[in-house]
């Protein structure tokens, strides 16, 4: 539009979003193209489960959405997030959730309010063969799954002409081991693939490519670009390390009116300590982020930040909000520690109000 400035450092910013999938992935794409192999040929009525495993941000999630932005014509492509959605009946619900949106976006889905997990199921599963539609779900973060029958219940249903694939994906790659033989024979032929770290070549050439699309020509210098790409290498080859340090990075030079120097990186980089927070940060919801950001610097007791809770005009009971609390805690996000006898727990942040508080 006439008249508006243009953004003296970023060209296109969303590249550097969590939620932004590439058109290329360097040094991934022979993972691609084994996975979309595998998923073709279950349209084509063989079905090969798939588990890829591989470190934090290693771009096991992206390939898989990437695949998934193809596939949506040919078969309903379900991804669920088992951190946000760890038991059956919540990703049950997610997958019809998807086919709805996808194969009758004119309808309107049953409501889950009331319904038992045998029912909802059993109309799911009649809707995919009414519609004759395949599905290939992706299991993100299965570890964090709680009830892994919905799996054995999706595959046996193939003999009632459901068709599934299941793609799992977790950081952890013995997360199968201590499965329920019912539901891990069920699995079989699965496809294992691991995604490694990425190397300081790799990371290198990641970056320029993230850099190239998401900033103006010249604004980040190579000396930042190497330096970055040495620090994530060695750092277990963390692109989302990369990608949020350039993002911050940039916000950082278009204050200062500078390029993107290496000054601008290493003083991002002082923070990594709480890069795992924040990666743990940015899977929260705005409620539970809301939450967190109540906890003062110097703790709270838990009946004290309830009732600071109900001042905000909160709505959950207090044992709703015990729970998130207490998720908090799961997540090394805080501390809780008993003080005195019988006394209430006091609550402390691990990770500095400043870094809660850049979370977008």
């Amino acid at each position: 539009m006439e008249g508006m400035l243009e953004d003296p450092v970023f060209r296109h910013r969303e590249v550097l979003t969590p939620d932004y999938i590439p058109n290329y992935f360097p040094n991934r794409m022979n993972q691609i193209k084994t996975i979309s192999q595998l998923v073709y040929e279950f349209l084509q009525g063989n079905a090969t489960h798939i588990f890829i495993h591989g470190p934090p941000g290693t771009g096991k999630t992206a390939s898989v959405k990437f695949i998934f932005k193809n596939l949506r014509e040919e078969a309903l492509a379900c991804y669920v997030n088992c951190f946000n959605k760890n038991t059956r009946m919540a990703v049950l619900h997610s997958m019809f959730l998807d086919f709805f949106k996808q194969k009758r976006p004119t309808h309107m889905m049953p409501s889950r309010r009331g319904i038992a997990y045998d029912e909802l199921l059993g109309s799911f599963c009649e809707e995919l063969r009414k519609a004759k539609t395949k599905i290939v779900v992706c299991l993100d973060e299965v570890d964090h799954f709680e009830e892994n029958d919905l799996i054995y219940d999706l595959i046996r249903a193939g003999s009632d002409g459901v068709h599934v694939q299941i793609i799992s994906i977790s950081n952890d790659p013995l997360v199968f081991k201590n499965l329920d033989p019912r539901v891990k024979s069920s699995l079989f032929p699965i496809e294992e693939m691991a995604f490694n770290p990425y190397t300081k070549k790799e990371m290198a050439e990641i970056i320029r490519e993230r850099v190239d699309a998401a900033f103006r020509e010249d604004v980040v210098t190579k000396d930042a670009v190497d330096y970055l790409a040495e620090f994530t290498a060695e750092h277990k080859g963390d692109v989302r390390i990369a990608r949020e340090t350039l993002l911050r990075a940039g916000n950082l030079a278009r204050k200062s009116g500078e390029k993107v120097e290496f000054h601008h990186i290493k003083e991002i980089l002082e923070k990594t300590q709480y890069s795992s927070s924040v990666v743990v940060l940015s899977k929260l919801s705005e409620k539970e982020r809301f939450i967190l950001k109540l906890i003062p610097d110097q703790g709270i007791n838990f009946p004290q930040l309830y009732d600071f809770y109900q001042t905000t005009n909160g709505h959950l009971g207090d044992r709703m909000f015990r729970n998130y609390v207490e998720k908090f805690a799961r997540l090394k996000l805080i501390n809780m520690e008993r003080k005195g006898n019988g006394g209430a727990y006091f609550i402390t942040l691990n990770t500095p109000k400043e870094v809660l508080f850049e979370m977008r």
